[in-house]
């Protein structure tokens, strides 16, 4: 996604409006993720000063992962917000705690980079299914989730173990 410099220094309002689809793919670079749609990104340049300008966006793509408790494929719609400072004067262009302000060359900005990096930091660490997935039986492997599962498991912590064959009455 590039915005000119040129065209929004032309423009009455200082105002530059851009949609866009950008396809990613994140597939293999995401752990979990089996599939990515197009990524729809509505920005708003902004000229502030002369040589100053702002780009607000916002990022929406559908994708799907595979559940970290009982592996099912399910859809997730992520979203983000953008909000990046650009100059095309040299002088201008600073990295301080407050605030970064790029550097565009060229005349002309791609936002492409920006948008990648806001959406990656939307994906769930460890996605789940829903908030109340049951996973996978530790024994027989079922979906607990959609088959019924009777086996018993048994957590013994192990420094406890030798303490099970000890009765009361032994002692």
């Amino acid at each position: 996604m590039q915005i000119s410099l040129h065209k929004l220094k032309q423009a009455n309002d200082g105002l530059l409006l851009e949609h866009e689809t950008i396809q990613f793919d994140l597939v293999g670079e995401v752990p979990e993720l089996t599939d990515l749609g197009p990524v729809h990104v509505k920005a708003r340049a902004e000229l502030i000063d002369p040589d100053l300008f702002v780009v607000n966006a916002a990022i929406r793509a559908q994708a799907k992962f595979l559940c970290v408790k009982c592996l099912t494929e399910f859809r997730q719609v992520l979203e983000a917000a953008l909000q990046e400072y650009f100059t095309d004067e040299p002088y201008r262009a600073v990295d301080s705690e407050e605030q970064e302000i790029h550097l565009v060359h060229e005349n002309k900005l791609d936002l492409t980079p920006f948008v990648r990096e806001a959406l990656l930091l939307q994906f769930p660490s460890a996605p789940i299914c829903r908030e109340n997935c049951r996973g996978l039986c530790p024994v027989c492997g079922k979906n607990r989730n959609t088959d019924p599962c009777h086996c018993q498991v048994k957590s013994v912590d192990p420094r406890l173990a030798a303490l099970e064959n000890w009765h009361e009455s032994d002692g």
